[in-house]
């Protein structure tokens, strides 16, 4: 479900392995075919940016993992769920209640990738379209950042931001308390992105 990053149409990536642990790559390098980008993949993160992992800590609470399950209806094990920034810090938890696969973008330090949580680096979220069923955003998210997310989102599929943060277009409110609201994605909201020319002089 990852794709380049560069504007042209989506195409999947190529993975050229130096360590594994059983299907997780520890190190190696992500391939574009189309415009031949290469993304590392060090220490089981993919950095799709030259930015380094947020220096920042953030204490795990179970409180805020309950509460990202709960809203976000995160009860299938084929679920995709993106937790971005600090809401990363809680993917532990999260998966100690929930089946779900996470993927954390730009997540804060002192977090491990493995048992169903892979961690990744980017400007922008590097995801097909329509692959993601839930995320969770970050009170610190660039409008390309949730421009991004809301493109990888499926029919139907809850978004959970800060309450300060302004509910995208195409999202119905579901709820919201002192801290967040979560909303849904309208069926009608699914817009396809626009495909861009690929053929290459050669």
């Amino acid at each position: 479900m990852l794709r380049c990053v560069r504007p042209h149409a989506e195409t999947w990536l190529v993975a050229s392995i130096e360590r594994a642990d059983e299907r997780f790559i520890i190190e190696g390098t992500l391939g574009c075919p189309t415009c031949l980008a290469e993304y590392p993949i060090r220490e089981g993160v993919v950095y799709f940016s030259d930015r380094p992992l947020r220096a920042s800590r953030v204490e795990p609470r179970e409180t805020e993992a309950i509460r990202l399950a709960a809203a976000l209806d995160l009860t299938e094990p084929r679920m995709v769920a993106v937790l971005h920034g600090a809401w990363g810090a809680h993917a532990q938890l999260v998966r100690s209640i929930s089946p779900v696969q996470l993927l954390l973008l730009d997540p804060p330090a002192g977090i491990t990738s493995g048992d169903g949580v892979s961690m990744l680096v980017g400007d922008t979220a590097p995801f097909a379209q329509a692959s993601v069923d839930a995320v969770a955003l970050d009170a610190d998210a660039s409008d390309a950042m949730v421009a991004s997310l809301r493109a990888s989102l499926r029919r139907g599929a809850r978004m959970l931001a800060p309450i300060a943060a302004r509910i995208p277009d195409g999202f119905t409110e579901l709820a919201r308390d002192d801290d967040v609201w979560v909303a849904r994605l309208d069926d009608s909201a699914i817009v396809s992105a626009p495909i861009l020319p690929t053929r290459r002089s050669r």
